[in-house]
């Protein structure tokens, strides 16, 4: 996934905008670090923000008290617009923080052992899959494969295998 996709499933992730599987793949350890460099990235853009629109208050402001009376209206109507803006995007800047200690209390766990943390059920359809697919353009199952399949059963017969059975398979 390229920086730009990742940035934006960073920030739909602060807005809890994104499925079960987005989210494990973000919570995978070999992204924490993307992950932590996407969400300073998305901090600094909140902050440029909020500057942005601070200043464009005060200089609107500025403008609606030398109009006098008449920009009282328009002064009391652009300070209320502007202050539900910050707000907003204050309230987005929190969830950011917040998101980002998060990543930072992983990180300091992890100690890079984890597994990819592959989910179960996709490792039993993979299994399944792999087993139709010999069935299906006719290939004879090694005792690797058999191996395999019987994971599905809740057996481990990949210790019983010697190289001997699989000679005859080359």
């Amino acid at each position: 996934m390229n920086d730009d996709l990742f940035a934006r499933l960073v920030a739909e992730d602060v807005k809890n905008k994104i499925s079960t599987t987005q989210r494990k793949l973000l919570r995978q350890p070999q992204n924490f670090d993307r992950w932590q460099r996407a969400l300073l990235a998305l901090l600094r853009y909140v902050d440029d923000q909020i500057d942005y629109i601070q200043d464009d208050m005060k200089a609107d402001i500025d403008r609606y008290k030398a109009l006098g009376r008449d920009g009282q209206n328009l002064l009391a109507q652009a300070t209320a617009d502007y202050e539900s803006r910050l707000k907003k995007i204050e309230r987005f800047k929190f969830h950011v923080s917040k998101r980002l200690d998060e990543v930072a209390l992983m990180i300091e766990k992890s100690d890079g052992t984890e597994s990819i943390g592959l989910d179960a059920e996709i490792l039993a359809s993979a299994i399944r899959k792999h087993k139709a697919m010999m069935i299906e353009m006719d290939m004879e199952a090694t005792p690797i494969d058999e191996a395999l399949w019987s994971v599905l059963e809740n057996q481990w017969l990949f210790d019983s295998i010697n190289k001997d059975e699989l000679s005859s398979y080359q």
